[in-house]
């Protein structure tokens, strides 16, 4: 490189960071949209709900949810990648959008690493094995029996191909060798309700989907996905201590901007976004429905995505699950 280019670069440097630090002392003046890239009424609604609250009265603005859903959460997800970059435009993602995805989707819209900018991780939270009405089964054992004597009858409900419901169906099915069938639904709610009515068998979902339903005594837990039971579901135990091995899936939700979002205005979304998390209310209401609060550094985020985006790829790819 000549001196005159490096010098060059330098200029543009020293030009690039006054007007970052200009955005982010007048950020932000308008209304911010969080993104979610899935139908309302599902998990990640309910978080981005949570946080939006919180986040208003920090950031003295409105800060409105935009339900964009379509594709497994790509469809969002793609959207915002395209966003301009000033932080009115955010995206809650989740394992879905920015580890799975890209080992499903031979043509995906969007970059998950490298079109965006990780701002925190929100949440973290395994997976609940609920059974509906439909089946009698009151432990996992129970319902691999069941799914056993009678190959191909039983079905399960995922919130819609290549999500991380999905994933984990896939997941416990070659874990424990049965013949079931995916039914795919548009979200959260859509899958609620077919368990309510008995339409499908079992479900292996986010804790805010069930844990109301379950305490309520109208639907039925039998084991959680990760390596310890969950607060909310104390008598619930995990699936290795059900005698499945293999099936450690821990699922989480996060904040991302539009890449060349300036860096000051990232750190005051992440600033916002962990105050909310750790107000008392809002960790027990996260906790109540199966829900751990993170918030995390955005550096601390990225390394954490990039880990987890390498593993589920490989998996997915190894598996041999793919979504056209």
């Amino acid at each position: 490189m000549t001196t005159r280019s490096t010098f060059r670069g330098f200029l543009a440097l020293c030009l690039a960071l006054p007007l970052s630090w200009a955005a982010a002392e007048t950020y932000p003046s308008k209304p911010v949209t969080i993104v979610v890239p899935f139908p309302a009424g599902g998990a990640l609604d309910t978080v981005a709900r949570v946080i939006a609250d919180q986040m208003r009265t920090d950031l003295g603005q409105a800060v409105i949810v935009d339900n964009r859903a379509g594709a497994g959460g790509t469809v969002g997800s793609s959207l915002v990648a395209r966003a301009e970059p000033d932080g009115y435009t955010i995206l809650l993602g989740s394992v879905a959008t920015h580890a799975i995805a890209a080992g499903l989707y031979q043509k995906l819209s969007y970059d998950p690493i490298n079109d965006f900018v990780p701002i925190t991780q929100l949440t973290s939270s395994p997976l609940v094995l609920t059974v509906s009405p439909q089946l009698k089964a009151t432990s996992v054992a129970e319902l691999i029996a069941a799914a056993k004597a009678a190959p191909g009858t039983i079905n399960y409900a995922s919130t819609g191909n290549g999500t991380a419901l999905h994933i984990a169906g896939e997941v416990f099915r070659g874990a424990t060798k049965i013949d079931v069938v995916h039914v795919p639904y548009r979200g959260g709610a859509q899958a609620g309700t077919a368990m309510l009515a008995g339409e499908v068998g079992y479900i292996i979902a986010n804790p805010q989907l069930v844990v109301g339903f379950i305490k309520a005594e109208k639907l039925r837990a039998l084991a959680v996905t990760g390596a310890n039971r969950l607060d909310a579901l104390p008598n619930v135990p995990t699936l290795k201590e059900a005698g499945v091995a293999g099936v450690d899936i821990t699922t989480w939700f996060g904040l991302w901007a539009p890449k060349g979002t300036p860096v000051a205005v990232v750190e005051r979304l992440n600033a916002s976004a962990r105050k909310a998390l750790a107000v008392p209310e809002v960790k027990q209401k996260l906790a109540a429905q199966g829900d751990m609060a993170v918030g995390s550094a955005s550096a601390d985020f990225s390394a954490f995505v990039r880990s987890e985006h390498k593993y589920w790829v490989s998996f997915v790819q190894s598996a041999g699950i793919k979504i056209d």
